[in-house]
């Protein structure tokens, strides 16, 4: 995501979007799990991402005090962007897509910091792109492990034992 021809009020205006996305990717993420470990690391990160809202939004306000909010619309796929459409996905898919919505708020970030006159600008915005990258980090350390040992995901319960599921009772 490039911000060479976009202004801080539309920048700042897509970075919160940005982040209201995220949050509703995480949400949804720690439903699909059953595991009560795993749904606790999403809220984590849900809670990152509204404090990173929050961040943005008082630097909006700071900036443009007199001028309104105005959201860009989500620019998630619209396959994934309403509540309960992410549902007939896997979980390892809507992982997929969330770190490269991480990925892609990271290099807006930095976009964004280079383009930025205000040194305090500059480093909120390099603050994010670094949140973005561990958060980009932890999802793929969740998406590889939900490839080598899916019962993690969906029980919890000693996922190193796939055989557990196929045992008769």
């Amino acid at each position: 995501m490039k911000s060479k021809h976009l202004t801080s009020l539309e920048a700042l205006g897509i970075a919160i979007r940005s982040e209201m996305d995220a949050q509703d990717l995480y949400e949804e993420l720690g439903q699909m799990t059953a595991s009560a470990t795993v749904a606790g690391r999403f809220k984590q990160l849900l809670k990152e991402e509204k404090q990173h809202q929050k961040i943005l939004e008082d630097m909006y306000n700071r900036l443009f005090p007199q001028v309104k909010l105005k959201l860009p619309p989500s620019v998630l796929p619209v396959i994934f962007s309403t509540k309960g459409k992410i549902a007939n996905k896997s979980l390892a898919e809507v992982l997929q897509l969330a770190i490269d919505e991480e990925r892609k708020s990271r290099d807006f970030y930095l976009d964004a910091a280079e383009q930025t006159p205000e040194l305090s600008g500059k480093k909120m915005f390099r603050f994010l792109a670094d949140m973005e990258y561990s958060h980009q980090m932890r999802l793929q350390a969740e998406s590889e492990l939900c490839h080598r040992y899916p019962n993690y995901f969906s029980c919890g319960e000693e996922p190193w034992k796939p055989e557990q599921r196929m045992r008769r009772r």
